[in-house]
């Protein structure tokens, strides 16, 4: 794993939720960053979601990227174009999120399809700037020291898909990315405990 990733570790994954899903003044932070911790999506996807996108077990996401284009020129082999990635919600989400549109609507806030899902207190799509601080402040709450922001999360989902699977292609494919190389150039270092069961496994005749 890169050195410049930062992410959270699964024992401060599972504390990081816990003190959300146990605070009556965190019901949207831990519908957020819950939903970031399961799609891998970027704060900025995440934000664009609306109350349509809820009762869905899946979804298609733009994102955007340098992709390569097909072009007669070679000073015009790149280029920048939208792109689109599927989003899965798995049954547990699904039923959080169920849970958090009852949420929304004891708070008077708009149910609309196309209203945001996740506001602010005047009622606006909320900003990744907000969430920024807020993410902050839950950090500091679990007791984390480490300097995380929200895009940890997304890195997060990374490394863990990385050492669950050891597909780096299947990795690319779920967070988006617009290549394998993406993906490589972060998550490529090899973890610490995958190198003494390499030398393991060489030891063994």
């Amino acid at each position: 794993m890169s050195p410049d990733i930062k992410c959270l570790t699964p024992q401060e994954e599972e504390r990081f939720l816990d003190i959300l899903k146990n605070r009556k003044d965190a019901e949207r932070a831990y519908m957020l960053y819950h939903l970031m911790l399961i799609t891998g999506l970027r704060i900025s996807e995440a934000l664009s979601l609306n109350v349509e996108h809820a009762g869905r077990a899946k979804l298609e996401i733009k994102v955007k990227g340098w992709t390569k284009k097909k072009e007669r020129s070679p000073e015009r082999s790149e280029g920048k174009k939208d792109r689109f990635k599927t989003v899965y919600f798995p049954k547990a989400l699904q039923e959080h999120l169920k849970e958090y549109l009852k949420v929304k609507a004891r708070r008077g806030e708009s149910l609309l399809p196309g209203a945001p899902l996740f506001v602010s207190r005047n009622s606006a799509r909320i900003s990744p700037r907000q969430v920024q601080r807020d993410f902050k402040k839950w950090v500091k709450e679990s007791g984390i020291e480490s300097d995380l922001s929200p895009h940890s999360l997304r890195h997060t989902v990374g490394t863990r898909l990385l050492k669950e699977f050891k597909n780096a292609k299947l990795v690319q494919r779920y967070l988006g990315h617009s290549d394998v190389a993406t993906t490589l150039r972060y998550y490529v270092d090899v973890f610490p405990e995958d190198l003494e069961e390499a030398a393991e496994m060489l030891a063994q005749k």
